[in-house]
């Protein structure tokens, strides 16, 4: 029924009526009759992408959410399952999965924290939750290995030169000299960094700072409150690697929430708040120049997410995106130049 192996197949997939996804002889069904679990109303499609589609289930117990992705990011369900019997606390109670096929049942989990932030103020609440994610990735130190087996990208320090460079040979993701993709002096400026992110990489190897599962999207669309739990969500643009990577995206989405300056004190506030945490792998100022020093490579990392997403568009539905990868590569230069 989910299964995504192409992306015409996706495409279908997607557009589908929310209620075709639960006749008789869907699995879906299955785990809700065996769980004497209800549907009472309509399901709706909360949010419908090239790469996944989410689906709100009314039932006897509440809500239940359905999640399919491409088979790209099929190891989102089972890494969701696992954290979520491990962290219980701050993860959503994942019902049923089909690791395989790259779906996922999960009970609701609360207000979405965005809803939340309504003044600068609230972003107190990021002070709470970091140490708790922070501590999550402490633990899951202990499981790289399964990580790894269930498909979740390797994407450690070892292996960004390399990475780095098969990037750097798509021009097609740059899209070189193409509207909103890099020019011929951005991409050999990138070629010619490339022994400069050799030289970051082993300098960050140097600090005692273990590599762990690194969220990837963590902004305030994917944590939720519930019961005044933190509850992280949407696993799909998760690897393994740094994990001081994963305030990339947080303080680019509060850049553009709050309209914040590059200098706010929020940020430096956060990050003591994060690297508090850490301060038994090293002191507090080794742990600020390892964290700065992050936070140069942090755009290769976010860039490299989006390669198995646009793996599975056409030409077409590409170009929708045609900035997304140059503009990280740009925000790179424009970190080391500093």
């Amino acid at each position: 029924m989910v299964q995504c192996r192409s992306r015409c197949e996706v495409q279908v997939l997607f557009q589908r009526s929310p209620d075709s996804y639960f006749d008789s002889a869907t699995p879906i069904n299955c785990e809700l009759h065996q769980k004497d679990i209800k549907r009472i109303d309509s399901i709706k499609q909360l949010r419908v992408r090239h790469w996944s589609t989410v689906l709100q289930i009314p039932t006897s117990i509440g809500n239940i959410y359905f999640k399919a992705v491409v088979s790209e990011l099929a190891y989102e369900a089972a890494l969701s399952q696992v954290l979520s019997h491990r962290y219980p606390q701050c993860m959503p109670q994942v019902l049923a999965i089909n690791g395989e096929k790259g779906w996922l049942l999960m009970l609701d989990g609360g207000m979405m924290l965005q809803n939340t932030l309504k003044i600068e103020d609230d972003i107190k609440h990021w002070q709470n939750l970091l140490p708790c994610y922070a501590k999550l990735q402490q633990d899951c130190t202990k499981y790289l290995n399964e990580f790894l087996k269930l498909g979740v990208p390797d994407r450690r320090l070892a292996s960004l030169p390399v990475r780095f460079q098969q990037l750097l040979m798509d021009t097609e993701t740059l899209g070189l000299n193409q509207p909103g993709g890099l020019n011929l002096l951005e991409y050999q400026c990138l070629q010619n960094q490339a022994n400069l992110l050799v030289k970051l990489c082993e300098e960050l190897a140097t600090f005692g700072i273990p590599e762990t599962l690194h969220h990837g999207d963590l902004h305030d669309g994917n944590i939720f409150i519930c019961d005044e739990n933190y509850l992280f969500f949407d696993w799909g643009d998760s690897s393994i690697t740094h994990p001081f990577f994963s305030l990339h995206s947080t303080y680019d989405c509060l850049k553009r929430r709050f309209k914040l300056a590059k200098n706010s004190s929020w940020f430096e506030r956060l990050r003591a708040f994060y690297l508090e945490q850490w301060a038994e792998y090293e002191t507090k100022e080794r742990l600020q120049q390892a964290f700065e020093q992050a936070q140069q490579l942090s755009p290769i990392v976010a860039a490299l997410r989006w390669l198995p997403v646009l793996s599975t568009m056409n030409a077409i539905h590409r170009n929708q995106y045609m900035e997304a990868v140059p503009n990280l590569l740009r925000e790179f230069l424009s970190m080391i130049s500093v």
